[in-house]
Order: C-alpha cells, then sequence, then structure tokens
C-alpha cells in the first residue's frame, strides 16, 4: 500500500471510530491519530499487506490507548480546598505531601458506607462524633469503618494500580435466557446491548466472588458507579450477594472458545450418527406432504423444530430436568452469556459453516379483532441471514416482545385482507413493510400484500406437532445412548463457588447442534439447502 492509497479507507475508518467513540469529535481525532501511524509506518520503507486489518488493529490500539488514560485519571473528584484535618494517620500523611490525587483515586473505590465517613472525615473536617449524629450510626460504627476504609485505601498504595484488560479492552457480552422475561423484559432490560459496563462487571465476577472495590479497581472505574449496578443486577438476580459483602455473578457465561471449542467434534458426531435422524426427518417429511396445507416453507420450519425438539428429548432422558425458577416481575427463566470475539480468531480448522440456531420463540396474543389466540412461533438459524433483532427491524428504542405483537397483528390483518391503513395502524410497523418483504415474510401484488410465511389453523398445529414429536421421540430413542457417551468428555467447568447452573447447560455449547442435523439432511438429498427464496423459519397460526 503506498502512502496515497490510504484515503481510501478514510470512510471505512471513521465508520469504526463513530461506532467506538460515539461522537465526531473524538472519531475524528481517532482516524487522525490511525493515519499517521499508518504514513510513519510506510515512510520507515515497510509493508502493509492487508490494508483494512491492518488499518482496524491500529485504530482499536488507539482507542484502547485512549481509554486507559481515562481510566487512569480519576472520574470522581473531590475538591482540593480543603484544611487537612490533624490526624496522625497516613491518609494525612499523603495529604501534605500533595499526593491528594492519589487520595481521591482510592477514596472512589471505596463502597458508599465507607466512602461517605472517610470524606466527611478528612475533607470536611468533621469530629466521628458529628458523623455518628449526622448518620445515625453509632460511635463504634464510624470508627471501625473509618478504620476499614483507611485499610482498603493503604492496599491501593502499596501496590502497583492494576486494572484488568476489561479496564482498557471492555468486552462485550450478550444475555439470553430458557423461560419467559419479566414485565419489564428482565433480564434484558438490565445488560443492554451497549451497556459495556454492566456487562464487564458480570464478566469480571464470574471466575470469583469480588468486593464492589475490587470490581471498581479491575475496571478502573469509581465505586460510584459500579454500586448501582451490582445493586440493581442482585435485585434483578443476575448477581447474588455472599455475607462477606462480596458479590458474584450467577449465571454461567461462555467464552469465545466455547463457539468453536468441540465443533470438530460435534460434526463428527453428527456425520457418523446421521442415519439416526436422516431416516424419521423423511418419514415427517412424507407426511406433512400428505396434509393439505404443506409447503416448503413450512418443511424448513418442521425440520428445524424436529431437530431441536429430539436433542432435547434425548438430553433430558441423561440429566434430569431443570425446574425454571420464579423471577422478579412475574418473570420465569434461568440466564446465560456468551462473550463476543473477532471471527478471526478461530482457529482454520474449526472455520467453516455456522450452525446457530436460536431456542424455538412463541409469542402469543390473547385477543385481537374477533380471533382467540394468535400465535407466531420461529426460530433463527444459520440457514437465515438475521438475527432476531434485525428479523423483526426492532431499533434500539424499540421492545423485541412489543414489536413481534406488532408483527402478529400486522401479518394477521393481511391475511385476513383488511387494509392496515384504513384502521388506523401503527405508522412506524407500516413504515417496515419494505423492509419486512426483503426478509422474507410477505410480498405486494397489484398494490396489496400477502402473506408468505406459512398460517395454520389450531387444529393444522397440533397435526404438525404430533408430526414433530413422532419423529423427535424417534430420534431421541436413537441418539441417547452415543450422545451419553459423548457427554462424558465434553462438559465444561464452572467457578467453584456457582452452584444455580441447570446441568444441561454444561455441555450446551458442546453437544452436536440442532442444525448440523439439518445439514445432514440436507446433504443427504432429504431437502433442498437453496429454496431459491429468503425464508423466515416461522409460522403463524390463528383461525
Amino acid at each position: 500500500m503506498k502512502n496515497e492509497e490510504i484515503t481510501k479507507y478514510m470512510e471505512y475508518l471513521l465508520d469504526i471510530a463513530l461506532h467506538k467513540c460515539g461522537n465526531s469529535y473524538d472519531a475524528e481525532d481517532l482516524v487522525q491519530e490511525t493515519v499517521l501511524a499508518a504514513l510513519t509506518y510506510l515512510e520507515k520503507g515497510k509493508q502493509i499487506d492487508s490494508p483494512r486489518k491492518w488499518l482496524a488493529v491500529v485504530m482499536n490500539r488507539k482507542y484502547y490507548d485512549q481509554l486507559r488514560c481515562k481510566y487512569n485519571r480519576p472520574t470522581v473528584t473531590i475538591a482540593d480546598d480543603f484544611d487537612v484535618a490533624d490526624t496522625e494517620d497516613f491518609v494525612s500523611d499523603y495529604i501534605r505531601r500533595e499526593e491528594g490525587e492519589q487520595v481521591r483515586r482510592e477514596i472512589t473505590y471505596l463502597t458508599e458506607s465507607y466512602r461517605n465517613i472517610i470524606v466527611r472525615h478528612y475533607f470536611y473536617q468533621e469530629s466521628v462524633e458529628s458523623i455518628a449524629r449526622a448518620l445515625s450510626l453509632p460511635i463504634g460504627t464510624v470508627k471501625s469503618r473509618l478504620d476499614f476504609g483507611r485499610k482498603q485505601m493503604k492496599k491501593g498504595f502499596e501496590k502497583m494500580e492494576k486494572y484488568t484488560e476489561n479496564s482498557y479492552a471492555p468486552k462485550r457480552m450478550s444475555i439470553s435466557i430458557g423461560g419467559s422475561s419479566g414485565m419489564n423484559g428482565e433480564p434484558w432490560s438490565l445488560v443492554k446491548h451497549n451497556d459495556l459496563l454492566t456487562q464487564n462487571i458480570l464478566i469480571v465476577a464470574y471466575e470469583k466472588p469480588l468486593t464492589v472495590t475490587e470490581l471498581s479497581r479491575a475496571l478502573g472505574t469509581p465505586a460510584a458507579y459500579v454500586e448501582p449496578i451490582v445493586d440493581r443486577l442482585v435485585e434483578g438476580e443476575l448477581m447474588k450477594r455472599m455475607g462477606d459483602g462480596k458479590v458474584y455473578t450467577d449465571f454461567i457465561i461462555y467464552s469465545f472458545d466455547d463457539l468453536w471449542k468441540y465443533k470438530t467434534d460435534a460434526k463428527t458426531f453428527a456425520a457418523e450418527y446421521a442415519d439416526a435422524y436422516c431416516l424419521p426427518m423423511k418419514k415427517a417429511i412424507e407426511a406433512l406432504k400428505e396434509t393439505e396445507f404443506y409447503s416448503i416453507r413450512l418443511e424448513r420450519y418442521m425440520l428445524l423444530d424436529i431437530a431441536q425438539q429430539a436433542s432435547i428429548a434425548a438430553r433430558n432422558r441423561l440429566i434430569t430436568p431443570y425446574p425454571v425458577p420464579d423471577r422478579p416481575n412475574g418473570g420465569k427463566w434461568e440466564a446465560f452469556g456468551q462473550i463476543y470475539g473477532d471471527r478471526d480468531e478461530i482457529p482454520e480448522d474449526a472455520r467453516g459453516r455456522d450452525y446457530l440456531l436460536s431456542g424455538k420463540r412463541e409469542c402469543s396474543l390473547n385477543k385481537y379483532f374477533d380471533t382467540k389466540d394468535l400465535c407466531i412461533c420461529d426460530f433463527e438459524s444459520s440457514l437465515y441471514p438475521y438475527a432476531a433483532y434485525d428479523k423483526y427491524l426492532v431499533s434500539s428504542s424499540e421492545d423485541l416482545e412489543e414489536t413481534i405483537q406488532n408483527s402478529i397483528k400486522l401479518f394477521y390483518l393481511i391475511e385476513k385482507g383488511i387494509d392496515p391503513e384504513s384502521i388506523g395502524f401503527d405508522e412506524k410497523m407500516l413504515s417496515k413493510l419494505p423492509q419486512l418483504e426483503k426478509r422474507g415474510f410477505l410480498t405486494s401484488e397489484n398494490k396489496k400484500w400477502r402473506l408468505l410465511i406459512p398460517h395454520l389453523t389450531h387444529a393444522q398445529h397440533t397435526v404438525l406437532t404430533q408430526i414433530v414429536r413422532k419423529a423427535a421421540v424417534e430420534i431421541a430413542d436413537a441418539l441417547e445412548a452415543p450422545l451419553g457417551e459423548y457427554f462424558k468428555t465434553h462438559r465444561k467447568l464452572l467457578p467453584a463457588h456457582l452452584k444455580s447452573v441447570p446441568e444441561y447447560r454444561l455441555f450446551w455449547r458442546y453437544q452436536p447442534q440442532e442444525t448440523m442435523f439439518v445439514y445432514e439432511a440436507i446433504n443427504h438429498g432429504i431437502h433442498p439447502y437453496d429454496l431459491g427464496f429468503i425464508c423466515p423459519e416461522t409460522i403463524i397460526v390463528f383461525d
């Protein structure tokens, strides 16, 4: 790459920088630093073979340098204009030696109950007795907290400041659940997809229980910001508090490595036992073709349903089923997390076709117009190019479940031949119609919309369920014994303190994935890979 060629990548770099920085000023600075680094590198006579990748890596490093500088500066400050209390202890010594910045930094890592007393005593010169009266605490408690706070601060003074990688290179993690969310969207509403601080609090507190102070130090973030997040996560039952004040993340977190660690073993298993599920799938397709509601779209949905139910049935015979716990605000779920990573980090021999498959989602409306029990059932798999939020065009200000419910209403109106505009249907949802067409849900003919996803009556859905269940049981019968042997050597180890994780989650990322079964059916000519159109793995059910 030559110097003048760098300008070709300016727009590419600016897009990345805006995503990272969140504002144009910092983004432009980051791009300039990256370009300057590239020019300097080239002027030394060195060669850049893969410019996009090289520039992205350099930008990442520059960005993390900025974060490192940011976190090394105290972000919660206490005024400098104070009179020093005449107390002979190390805190006063540090202040007298004009090292108050270190004092302020250490104070920011204390939890509120200790931080408040330290600040009152040293910065506002309040006596122990005055603090006790103001906070309605026994004098002994104030003295105890002062002593503990000083000891915690002294530990910070006596060792070099060490932040974890999460402080300058924060990881990203998604939260998923088995079960049903709370009324306010818990636990997803507790961990937003762009909330890196909350995500990294959970990641850092996974391997071992930590105090809020330890969490704050690890992330280079004042306790004043960490503490309320921890309280919210404990209340929402994503974290658990121990008797000694430490907290830990109370669900399993899969590393990026877990996505591919045993992929080769899983593919080998799927290929070895292909006959165990290909034959039942073939019979299920024949049974479906005998119905009056057959379609190739429904066949695709059915094969995913069979594969998932067969996997669950076989696993449940080997592992005691887990009772999903009741949660706050009417939720009933168990959570698990997945840390993101860069696909380039996956070893070459573990790459290839993805085998992703979401759990089947069922969303219902009790009544709409004159119809009861409207229901939409769907999957997202690697056979379909859109993930859940993009599939239903959910913006950052929208709720996925609410958007799906509005989609049910829209699909119902279209199937019934009712013009949505004529009844004043939600304009925001109507604006999504062209995009929903691109995603394969519907089509427009003579300026009228027509539904493409299969519509089944409740009676037809019952027939489909029976076909699926029969095939799933037959597959589970054949896979139970070999899968039991597979589980003996493919199991995720948990931190010793984590007791609430259901056993099946230990195998979940390592077991042969359900889509591997479907791909084997495709490889054996039972079902086509390319349907000739985009096919949402979705059905809608109403009478």
